[in-house]
């Protein structure tokens, strides 16, 4: 079997100028398959383009919290204020064929050398955030693939199962262990969390077994006024600059 090299985006969150831009940069790296680990749509005032590039591409898909509240509002219960004035924006401004996309989403995808969700891995619909190495302990319980890709903290990080435990990844190359067992978070393609603007993603190279992750800047003041133009909260727009 051919090694793959694969892309990993993950948390879009209908920031197309963002998308756009990481779509651009990898278009000459050769990928085989793109792992888009949910959150395409909510927060930003782009979600049916968004899924529109999504589905041009070669990829394996899974659906996040924002995915799952754009088609049923009472999933957004636990959004703060502005995640749900969004996600109800979304909603109402999504179109029909793109809110049949997001319904048809699993929340769990395993390949033979990877599993991908957009929370963890043990508990797929409850959204499980992981920030600490304890937190990932019932995701490596479930995980049966050396790999596994999540999102939804928007942080950049990586966990080692038989090292016990995590780090913060900054923008670079990672060789990795083929005896080690991971849970990788590539960070946010629209909407970083890690102080740092710019959008991130990750390129594995499975033949070389090398992880690196790709910080790019993009034209956040676009997607700034987008929001504001939309009457989306203005801390959604804030936040990106």
């Amino acid at each position: 079997m051919r090694a793959v090299k694969y892309a990993v985006l993950s948390d879009i969150h209908s920031n197309l100028e963002a998308l756009q831009t990481a779509l651009d940069y990898l278009a000459d790296k050769q990928i085989d398959q793109y792992l888009i680990l949910g959150d395409i749509v909510g927060y930003a005032a782009n979600p049916n383009e968004c899924l529109g590039l999504i589905s041009k591409l070669p990829a394996r898909i899974v659906a996040g919290n924002h995915d799952k509240a754009a088609l049923d509002l009472t999933q957004a219960a636990g959004f703060n204020d502005a995640a749900y004035e969004a996600i109800c924006w979304t909603k109402d401004c999504l179109a029909a064929e793109w809110s049949s996309f997001l319904n048809n989403l699993p929340l769990m995808h395993i390949a033979s050398n990877c599993t991908i969700a957009h929370g963890s891995m043990d508990c797929p619909e409850a959204f499980h955030y992981l920030f600490y190495f304890d937190d990932a302990l019932p995701s490596f319980q479930r995980l049966e693939t050396p790999l596994g890709w999540i999102g939804h903290t928007h942080v950049p990080q990586i966990f080692m199962k038989k090292e016990r435990m995590t780090s913060y990844l900054k923008e670079g190359t990672y060789p990795l262990d083929r005896n080690e067992t991971y849970l990788i978070n590539p960070g946010s393609i629209g909407q970083p969390r890690d102080h740092d603007p710019r959008l991130s993603f990750a390129i594995f190279d499975e033949q070389d077994y090398q992880l690196e992750i790709v910080r790019l800047g993009y034209d956040n003041q676009k997607t700034a006024q987008k929001i504001r133009a939309a009457g989306l909260p203005e801390y959604l727009a804030s936040r990106l600059l």
